[in-house]
């Protein structure tokens, strides 16, 4: 199959790629995956922006690089070589080097941390795995007024602008021999400067996105994404669609089979085999030594840093560099491709070696401990310690973290709600008795439900209480299979309290679905029946048509609760979520409270360390950056209880706040076009408010064409017409900014094929 060539054949860049992967129609899936994989095999490895990158600014497999349209030099940042600190530049920046009296245009493939107290043999103090930028000793942390920098080192592609076109192999030969601006790799070490520590503990992929959204804002508007938005989008809309962006290029890299995902990284599946089927450097001999020294038990391993007997930190990017012959084979971009492929190495062996409690054979227990510093710092402790059950490959930063002083113990106390009935009795007559019930997650798992305490009364009294009854179940707006519709099930006690056990609850029925219960007395059946509702909503970005209660899709469709079919791996930021979701105070709208200074309890343990608080000031950080989470103020009554909100009286608490996004839905939009469901918005039970928001607003303002307006290239001689020309410029001075058409190109209209 042919790979898409841009501005030659029908734009990859279309509305559906802000809407989420599962909204691409197949074909254009089936494309946007074959583009991805040609691009990583071609590259080498490819990072989710430098994908981005790729699609938006049209990189050109044949060509071998970026062949114009978009991509305009004179918005390139400048970066001087010579020793001074620069703007941090993120992975997928476009940089201009100086390095001589020629300019060295060059794309940021890959970066890393590259403290200066990392050892050549991979080892470091403990300290430096997972401290922030700018941090300069154990419990040194940047003061906040503090600009904090880091020393960086960068992987550029050179030639991403054509083959020997902006610079020569002869001349990037040359700088790196003498060390100016590149070093004997052909990296180039740096300097970054960050805005605040707090955003610079974002990962690469958000720095990126804030990096277009800001110092690269020129260069966005440059590209198609203002052609396909609707005349009447403002900035939240840009910003939403270029999230949606993203997260569709990272999930396509995730449904390309010939790739691996190391993180934001992906690479060919082909070029790993061919390194574990070869004895020379950095092979399968040399890998597998590293992870074979991560598993053995501290004592028999030596560093330079630290206690042997306990922990150890293995930074893989100087680790590599130890074995013979390894140089020739760090150099440029296989430096990026000989770490990743490495940490990936590492990362299946302590998957599929470890027990259920993440604990290697040996007794030691590893885990990732900061993604970013040297490649990568792996951390092996034995014994496992605390932390083990978190997952592996969550970076938690314990090397810097558990340096510092314990805080002293705080008993925090939440008001008890008692969550386990939630029934409501509608009506009593002589004949009848109907109460409604919000199925729970539990309910559902394990075929139960609640009996009001007046239903169990009278069903004990007719004698039912122990033994079989028919539940007739409906669903509104469809028919259930008959299997499911008519069943018969028990009634059995529970304590004082009465049940229905043996429930085969249909799949529609979800949790936190209310459902209406009638019973005639006396009858050894009764009824239940679901409701449409009148306006479907989207919760949080899942689509819901019936009547629901709020409160129980906030506690049971909280991240990581392992409901089945749920995928993802439990990262530190779901179990912030999960925690505020499923501890704190909760009232009937669904809105979560939690007191802040109990959130490291309930995510990792009561009489945890500060460092487990401070571990999660960054993840809390960019939820309420992002507006997940609201910090407001709760309060606490004479008895120590805490009450949200406060009540006259109270002593003022800190409280992480979760309120669900409601919007409403339809079956069908304005425009004849499926609901956001069809699109592929449907029940993905994200938990993340921002999505849901993002989405259903840029469906609205997505202009309404099967093709938008795009860039074409001409054949040489041709130039576009003046009325092309106004277009484009109307299209981009809607954010600000003045432009003209690439030379050499012009604009398509948007349009609808074969209209």
């Amino acid at each position: 199959m042919t790979v898409w060539q841009p501005y030659v054949d029908d734009p990859l860049f279309i509305p559906e790629l802000t809407l989420g992967y599962a909204a691409l129609p197949t074909a254009e899936a089936e494309r946007l995956v074959r583009y991805l994989e040609a691009v990583a095999d071609r590259r080498g490895v490819l990072h989710t922006a430098v994908a981005f990158n790729a699609v938006y600014f049209g990189y050109d497999i044949q060509y071998g690089g970026y062949p114009g349209g978009p991509v305009d030099f004179d918005r390139f940042p400048v970066v001087p070589t010579e020793d001074v600190e620069v703007d941090a530049p993120p992975v997928g920046a476009m940089l201009n080097i100086t390095a001589g009296p020629e300019p060295l245009y060059a794309e940021v493939l890959y970066k890393e941390g590259a403290h200066p107290l990392l050892g050549e043999d991979g080892s470091l103090p403990g300290w430096v795995s997972g401290a922030p930028v700018g941090a300069t000793g154990p419990d040194e942390a940047p003061a906040a007024d503090v600009v904090p920098v880091a020393a960086e080192r960068i992987v550029a592609d050179f030639h991403a602008f054509g083959q020997e076109l902006t610079v020569t192999r002869a001349r990037l030969e040359r700088l790196r021999r003498r060390g100016r601006g590149l070093n004997a790799d052909g990296h180039l070490l740096v300097r970054s400067r960050y805005p605040t520590a707090v955003g610079a503990a974002a990962d690469d992929l958000e720095l990126y996105i804030r990096y277009l959204l800001g110092p690269a804002r020129g260069q966005l508007l440059d590209g198609p994404l203002p052609l396909i938005l609707a005349d009447d989008a403002e900035e939240d809309v840009l910003t939403a669609a270029l999230r949606g962006v993203m997260r569709t290029i990272d999930e396509a890299l995730d449904e390309a089979e010939s790739l691996r995902r190391w993180r934001h990284y992906a690479f060919p599946r082909a070029a790993l085999a061919a390194r574990l089927g070869d004895d020379g450097p950095l092979g399968c001999g040399d890998l597998r030594t590293v992870a074979s020294a991560l598993r053995r038990p501290p004592e028999t391993s030596r560093r330079r840093f630290g206690p042997a007997d306990t922990i150890t930190y293995t930074a893989i990017g100087p680790r590599l560099r130890m074995f013979n012959g390894a140089s020739s084979r760090l150099q440029g971009i296989d430096y990026a491709a000989a770490v990743c492929h490495a940490n990936t190495v590492i990362s299946d062996d302590v998957r599929g070696s470890a027990d259920e409690k993440n604990v290697l054979p040996s007794g030691v227990h590893v885990r990732l401990d900061d993604a970013w510093q040297g490649g990568g710092v792996w951390r092996a402790s034995y014994p496992p310690g605390p932390y083990a059950d978190v997952e592996p490959l969550t970076p938690l930063g314990l090397g810097w973290f558990g340096q510092l002083p314990d805080a002293p113990p705080e008993d925090l106390v939440d008001e008890p709600i008692d969550e386990s009935d939630d029934s409501t009795l509608l009506s009593i007559s002589d004949s009848h008795l109907s109460w409604t019930l919000p199925l729970r997650l539990t309910h559902t798992l394990q075929g139960t439900a609640p009996l009001p305490e007046r239903v169990a009364e009278e069903m004990t009294y007719f004698g039912l209480a122990g033994g079989a009854v028919r539940l007739r179940l409906r669903h509104d707006g469809s028919e259930l299979a008959p299997a499911e519709a008519e069943q018969e099930v028990r009634i059995e006690s529970t304590g004082a309290a009465l049940r229905l056990t043996g429930v085969d609850w249909p799949l529609e029925f979800f949790p936190g679905i209310v459902l209406t219960f009638s019973w005639p007395r006396g009858a050894p059946a009764l009824n239940a029946t679901s409701t449409l509702l009148d306006v479907p909503v989207l919760f949080d970005g899942d689509l819901v048509e019936h009547r629901y209660a709020s409160w129980v899709l906030t506690r049971d469709r909280a991240p990581g609760l392992g409901r089945p079919g749920e995928k993802g791996p439990d990262t530190l930021r779901a179990r912030v979520l999960r925690a505020v979701r499923r501890v704190g105070l909760l009232d009937p709208e669904g809105v979560a409270a939690l007191v802040r200074e109990r959130l490291a309890d309930v995510v990792f343990g009561a009489h945890v360390t500060v460092a487990a608080h401070l571990m999660l000031e960054p993840v809390v950080a960019e939820l309420i950056d992002t507006g997940v989470l609201q910090v407001e103020s709760g309060g606490r009554d004479g008895r120590g209880l805490i009450r949200f909100p406060a009540r006259e009286g109270d002593t003022p608490v800190e409280m992480l706040v979760w309120r669900p996004a409601v919007t409403p839905s339809s079956p069908k939009g304005d425009d004849g076009r499926d609901s956001p469901d069809e699109w592929g918005e449907g029940v993905e039970t994200s938990g993340e408010r921002e999505q849901s928001d993002d989405r259903s607003r840029l469906i609205r303002f997505l202009r309404p064409y099967d093709v938008q307006p795009f860039l074409r290239r001409l054949r040489p001689g041709h130039q576009a017409t003046e009325e092309a020309k106004a277009e484009y410029r109307r299209l981009r001075e809607r954010y600000g900014y003045s432009g003209e058409l690439p030379p050499g190109y012009t604009l398509v209209r948007g349009h609808r094929r074969g209209g």
